[in-house]
């Protein structure tokens, strides 16, 4: 105890102490910091604002244009990384707040300024931050020259790298086959919803050859094609969709079943009820929603019986919910003789409320 004691006030305490003292006047000193360069950076986001409005809204000629690139560079420090960084973000927030028709000039600008020198410098960078930040600036500001920069870390052993990695080369691609060839295997759900969101917002056309996508061997682009066709409502490779509920594997199927219906594929009502009894739980009920927007005369037959046969609970409620939607008449003559089957009408009419 006394040992404890001794080093407790000896060398605990006294390290404690000075640690608390060296990180507050650390602290102090970046907010000192930050407070001397703040008037400067509102400085130079103003005349980068203003600058890069110009140069997007105007139709200079080639010597002009040098000559006004020239002057901006002697009004900044360029030379410095954080100006670099500064202006790169001044950049992406104006190309984000004008239309994509008038975006080109803040991409020629951004080469012009060799600031992608600088995105290419932290991409090469040992810190993954620094190269997701990379990656983040040839994305948003629309760089397409850096694609091969941007591809080798599509196979990083790191995968938050790997995923940013994947989804900028991704909103670079024109869609081609070559663009698909290192995507991995497995698109996280996280990652499908920013490509949706890409396409959302750079109101990219659908892709020429985006039959193709599904047809692919790797699965992600599968998904990924699907998701796209519902996107952009395409119906012309329905046949190819659905057969696609044959693939042996249970997430695109899911994929599949969606597209179905939000599609509205009536075509598909024969192939869902066939494959129904080889899916899993998940993708049953799935296949029990769609029939009940899809389905006609097959799907009500099929979900009567089903639900005088079905023993699981979760199943047969859904089955009943779907009859309700599609022939009311049918599930209540269940109801009559089934108390278990009139409790659940019970249960979806108050959901229905």
């Amino acid at each position: 105890m006394e040992i404890f004691v001794f080093y407790l006030k000896y060398y605990i305490i006294p390290f404690l102490f000075f640690s608390t003292v060296f990180l507050t006047l650390l602290l102090v000193l970046k907010r000192i910091h930050y407070e001397y360069y703040k008037p400067l950076k509102q400085q130079i986001t103003h005349k980068a604002e203003v600058f890069f409005t110009e140069m997007t809204l105007s139709n200079y000629d080639r010597e002009t244009f040098k000559e006004k690139l020239l002057a901006f560079k002697k009004n900044v420090p360029l030379h410095k990384n954080w100006c670099k960084e500064q202006i790169i973000i001044d950049m992406i927030r104006l190309k984000h707040n004008l239309k994509s028709t008038t975006t080109e000039p803040i991409t020629v600008l951004y080469k012009a300024l060799k600031l992608n020198q600088f995105s290419a410098g932290l991409i090469h960078d040992f810190r993954s931050y620094n190269k997701c930040e990379g990656f983040y600036h040839y994305q948003s500001l629309d760089y397409k020259n850096g694609r091969p920069i941007i591809k080798p870390y599509q196979k990083s052993k790191n995968r938050v790298i790997r995923s940013n990695s994947t989804m900028a080369y991704i909103s670079l691609s024109e869609g081609y086959k070559e663009d698909f060839q290192d995507l991995p295997e497995n698109i996280s759900f996280l990652n499908t919803i920013k490509l949706m969101d890409i396409l959302h917002e750079k109101k990219i056309p659908i892709p020429k050859n985006i039959d193709f996508w599904i047809a692919y061997k790797n699965v992600s682009v599968k998904k990924l094609g699907i998701k796209t066709m519902v996107f952009y409502n395409y119906k012309n490779a329905a046949p190819e969709i659905i057969k696609l509920l044959q693939y042996p594997n249970d997430s695109l199927k899911l994929e599949v079943i969606i597209a179905i219906r939000k599609l509205f594929l009536r075509e598909a009502e024969t192939d869902l009820i066939q494959t129904y009894a080889k899916l899993s739980f998940a993708l049953q009920l799935e296949t029990l929603i769609t029939l009940n927007v899809i389905g006609f005369e097959k799907s009500k037959v099929f979900i009567k019986q089903l639900i005088l046969a079905e023993q699981n609970t979760d199943i047969k409620l859904k089955a009943v919910e779907s009859l309700y939607q599609l022939d009311p008449t049918s599930v209540m003559e269940i109801a009559a003789s089934d108390s278990d089957v009139e409790k659940m009408v019970k249960h979806v009419k108050s959901g229905l409320c």
